[in-house]
């Protein structure tokens, strides 16, 4: 899950399970949920062990998929549905991914962008 905390938008991202197990080869989706209303964007992130989150894709609410390589991500505006799918899995897509969401800034940004934290993990 990744929560978007002090501000005065009131953002937040659930994730849906905590851990999803698959085959080499297989495919796989990840899903978060968002609430909220000024988002600009949606993004994916993944981190292996001692490393920093590596950026994987962006989604933006009601344009339909957007793909990278095996990654296709979607924002579903009207349920507030966010779904990341992991085509041709391999052993180097075991890691923590993170989905986060990036409100319209109408403010201050560098202070928006100090509020920034991500709690925990899919």
């Amino acid at each position: 899950m990744a929560l978007l905390t002090d501000n005065v938008f009131a953002n937040a991202i659930t994730s849906h399970y905590p851990e999803q197990h698959v085959l080499e080869k297989g495919k796989v989706t990840i899903s978060c949920n968002y609430s909220g209303s000024s988002i600009n964007s949606l993004q994916w992130y993944k981190q292996f062990s001692n490393t920093a989150p590596e950026f994987l894709l962006q989604a933006f609410e009601g344009l339909g998929p957007q793909q990278k390589d095996r990654y296709v991500a979607e924002a579903q505006k009207d349920k507030k549905h966010l779904n990341l799918e992991i085509s041709k899995t391999e052993v180097a897509d075991a890691a923590i991914y993170y989905c986060a969401l990036v409100p319209t800034v109408t403010g201050n940004p560098s202070a928006l962008y100090k509020n920034l934290r991500y709690d925990s993990h899919i």
